[in-house]
């Protein structure tokens, strides 16, 4: 078995249509992990690319240590289980299993071995002497199974393998591949598009969508802190309640008669400058509960309608803040009987906020900006007279460089809780709120000074309680260096020199970038995008031309703009203003 790697890896088709954009995975040895995401949303382009059925735009795709992005599909060591079985129908179930290892010449006895070790292990022994057209659905996927295993491959690819059964075969399959996994140790990519088999089978989720990577988590840590609002009502059954509300204050107003106030806890996770702004809360089913007359978030006078499910109650409610029914799941026993009216209370620390992107405004920070005073000394930058960027003006993203005053951008998960060098990045932060995840927890701080928030995460052997201050480090390499508007000046890679400022323009699906100087389209007829640079209110693009040369271009920023994408170069007309 091996380690699978996907680095920066697109896949755009002809015109601009882009399949898979900047996907970026390292699938540890082993792991069982899933792709999910509507249809067309790039999953299954994404599996092919790895199997080598699937040519990609840019990237690189390492099984092992191997890169693989020029070897045949038949080279690369991994084995493929497709939706359709894809089993020889003139072959018995033995020849089927042992087709492989015909073909790379094994003896009879080796065959006949692994054959019947790969049906014990799949309870398929007694139909060996089939075809697949005597097999039942299930049977079939088991057949297709024990193919691949018997080659003992780096990888096990699964395209929905049981999007062709009916419900209950589905639920027997599914655990079936769960305890296979585990017998075998092996490395599993497996591809869905139902949530629940993603939340049931893998170690870790890749949720996708229109071609980008929501978020990679495992399903716990997807279920309880979804990133945004597509991943929070995604994952989930039933789906997640989603409400339009101000912030005002501490309290979510939902109509002029109903407001929720936040817990210290969500008060502390929340970003800053959400103030009266519209919101998006988002309330699971399940965290909602009965209350009292006397303690209570809802009233609600009537019930549309009950739906007993044996392990739940399902009610249908109409509540402020959302045009369709918003959905109760209550723990009831089955006699019960609930009529309206009603009170029901909401579980506070277990709301989801996101902005009006959609977004969630209690995620960890992807960057965090800690004001800091800048000098520049001949070719090096001092950050509060304690730490030196040596070599910033090669580094530099400006031509001239004035500031005294600026930001720097540490990553969450750059922070340590020791320090490594002697000349690591320091800041101290209060803790004021905290979550548990499936590997890690989760800490959410302010500096003291300005009461800025601050993420981080650290092992789950590591406490700490509210209120208690902590010191953080980060090596100077993981630091890009802003402006006091955030916008960013320096960057810790070698950029190549100069930087041109372009225009942006889109044709359909075709982009392309725009110049005055005509010598630049005389040079230069379409331009590969190899690497792109957040820069808050621009985008860095490093590109290559036909001739292999590169050219780095600023732009306006546009999310529309990726890894492996063609941009086209013209000339802008300019009109000549009239002698008067």
């Amino acid at each position: 078995m091996a380690k699978v790697t996907l680095v920066d890896v697109s896949k755009v088709y002809k015109g601009n249509v882009r399949a898979v954009s900047d996907f970026n995975l390292e699938i540890e040895d082993g792991e069982f992990i899933i792709f999910v995401g509507p249809s067309g949303c790039g999953k299954s382009t994404t599996l092919r690319m790895i199997a080598g059925l699937e040519e990609i735009t840019s990237g690189k795709i390492y099984i092992g240590d191997k890169l693989v992005n020029n070897i045949e599909p038949r080279d690369r060591d991994i084995a493929m289980v497709f939706q359709n079985y894809a089993l020889y129908p003139h072959m018995s179930v033995f020849d089927n299993l042992g087709y492989s290892l015909k073909c790379h010449h094994e003896k009879k006895e080796v065959i006949k071995e692994k054959v019947n070790s790969v049906a014990k292990l799949l309870n398929i022994e007694e139909l060996l002497e089939r075809k697949p057209k005597e097999l039942s659905g299930g049977q079939r996927q088991r057949v297709a199974l024990g193919r691949c295993l018997i080659r003992n491959p780096k990888a096990f690819l699964f395209d929905e393998p049981l999007s062709n059964l009916d419900a209950k075969l589905r639920v027997q399959m599914r655990s079936e591949i769960s305890k296979l996994h585990k017998q075998v140790a092996g490395t599993f990519i497996y591809v869905t598009h139902d949530q629940t088999e993603a939340m049931t089978m893998g170690d870790r989720i890749v949720v996708m969508k229109d071609g980008f990577v929501q978020q990679i988590d495992t399903p716990v840590n997807l279920y309880e802190h979804p990133v945004n609002v597509f991943v929070a009502t995604f994952l989930g059954s039933p789906q997640m309640n989603i409400f339009k509300v101000t912030l005002k204050g501490d309290k979510l107003i939902l109509d002029e008669n109903t407001s929720l106030t936040l817990s210290e806890k969500t008060k502390n996770k929340m970003m800053e400058g959400y103030d009266e702004q519209n919101l998006i809360l988002g309330i699971r089913p399940s965290d909602f509960d009965i209350a009292s007359e006397e303690d209570y978030d809802f009233y609600v006078e009537k019930i549309d309608l009950i739906e007993k499910l044996g392990n739940e109650t399902l009610l249908y409610l109409s509540l402020p803040g959302r045009e369709e029914n918003t959905i109760v799941s209550l723990k009831m026993d089955m006699g019960d009987d609930l009529k309206g009216p009603i009170y029901l209370k909401v579980n506070k620390d277990k709301i989801h906020l996101f902005n009006e992107e959609e977004v969630s405004i209690l995620k960890i920070n992807d960057y965090n900006y800690i004001p800091v005073s800048l000098k520049l000394e001949e070719n090096d930058l001092h950050i509060d007279k304690k730490y030196v960027i040596k070599d910033f003006l090669n580094k530099s993203l400006t031509d001239e460089f004035t500031s005294e005053e600026g930001k720097v951008r540490v990553p969450s998960a750059a922070f340590k809780l020791e320090r490594e060098n002697e000349d690591d990045f320091e800041v101290e932060v209060e803790i004021r709120a905290k979550d548990v995840r499936s590997k890690s927890n989760v800490y959410f701080a302010r500096m003291k000074k300005d009461q800025i928030r601050i993420t981080f995460m650290c092992e789950k052997d590591k406490h700490f309680k509210v209120g208690e201050k902590v010191k953080l480090y980060a090596s100077l390499t993981a630091l890009s260096v802003c402006d006091k508007d955030e916008n960013v000046i320096m960057v810790n890679d070698e950029i190549n020199k100069p930087i041109i400022d372009v225009e942006a323009k889109k044709i359909g699906q075709e982009f392309y970038v725009v110049h005055e100087d005509k010598t630049f389209v005389k040079a230069h007829k379409y331009l590969l995008v190899e690497k792109l640079y957040d820069l808050n209110a621009k985008m860095l693009l490093v590109s290559r031309d036909q001739k292999n040369e590169y050219l780095t271009l600023r732009i306006d920023r546009n999310d529309d703009f990726f890894n492996g994408m063609l941009l086209y170069t013209k000339v802008k007309k300019i009109k000549k203003e009239k002698n008067k």
